[in-house]
């Protein structure tokens, strides 16, 4: 990814601890985020109506988060369509058989003026997860971190304690790609969670190369439209042609259904080819998920070079 000024598009990483307090919760239990969410954080803007909608007027907090407002642009219509959420979960799959006391971490990436709203976000994680008696999610947050450029994480929130967001590192897109440098002539995908791409309507069972780099860069550049107020400067008609140059020499993919609505292909994916102008890309979706539902995990992946 060539340098770009319009790179400069804020995040904010969080690193969510939790602690399973007993009860019933499946592998992929957490994922009920995609219901839960919204409603808590209309509680904590206390906007929330009886039917789960927002109850304030245009500028409430909510509705700059979750109503997806299309650009009156005509030509930035045409090529961003329907903005995606400003935000996004990776929400780790429990070990069968958790016990009380064991831990896993959940992390929530904030984009653009998403980042304004930061104690927002902290505020309705802590009431998702507070240690109250029949927490429908059966985890309670044991502490909240921020990840800095280095990877360093910086403690915001503990257990039930006050939270400071003075020291919380602001990120940038061009900050968060800019540590990549391995090289190689393959990569390697690795689906953590269901992903759901559609051709002409049809969820796809395999994923070849330029679809998973066009859906990365729609993806990121709405992202930065919509949320960061600008365009990408990149050529993506000269990306798309070259992605059809990286071939794909192995693929694990199978078809899940984990319920409630979790569909997709997991597995693992090996590309070959001239991969260097997709590697920032990538390491961008390994942070903000691709495909159906990325906001809340869907399409979540790690990868590795050569």
């Amino acid at each position: 990814m060539p340098e770009d000024p319009a790179m400069d598009i804020p995040l904010v990483q969080l690193i969510i601890t939790l602690e399973f307090i007993g009860g019933e919760i499946q592998p992929y239990g957490l994922f009920i985020l995609k219901k839960s969410f919204p409603a808590a954080f209309r509680r904590v803007t206390g906007c929330l109506k009886a039917d789960g909608s927002c109850g304030a007027g245009p500028d409430c907090p909510c509705r700059a988060t979750f109503e997806q407002k299309l650009t009156p642009d005509p030509a930035a219509l045409r090529r961003y369509q329907k903005p995606p959420l400003p935000f996004a979960f990776r929400i780790p799959v429990l070990p069968a058989g958790i016990k009380p006391g064991s831990c896993a971490e959940l992390s929530l990436t904030l984009v653009g003026e998403a980042t304004n709203r930061l104690e927002i976000y902290l505020a309705t994680v802590a009431a998702l997860f507070a240690a109250a008696p029949r927490n429908p999610l059966e985890m309670r947050c044991r502490k909240i971190e921020a990840v800095a450029g280095d990877g360093t994480r910086i403690l915001i929130r503990m257990d039930g304690g006050s939270t400071d967001v003075s020291s919380v590192p602001l990120l940038t897109f061009a900050e968060t790609v800019a540590p990549y440098c391995t090289s190689g002539e393959t990569v390697t995908v690795e689906l953590q969670a269901p992903l759901r791409l559609l051709h002409q309507g049809v969820p796809l069972r395999e994923l070849p190369f330029p679809v998973l780099a066009g859906a990365l860069f729609r993806r990121i550049s709405s992202l930065a439209y919509y949320y960061g107020g600008v365009e990408l400067s990149h050529d993506f008609k000269w990306l798309a042609e070259r992605s059809r140059l990286v071939a794909c020499s192995r693929s694990d993919l199978v078809w899940v259904n984990r319920g409630g609505g979790l569909q997709g292909v997991e597995g693992k994916v090996t590309y070959r080819g001239e991969l260097d102008e997709f590697i920032s890309f990538l390491n961008l979706g390994s942070l903000l998920n691709v495909g159906k539902g990325a906001a809340y995990g869907m399409g979540q992946y790690r990868f590795h070079r050569g």
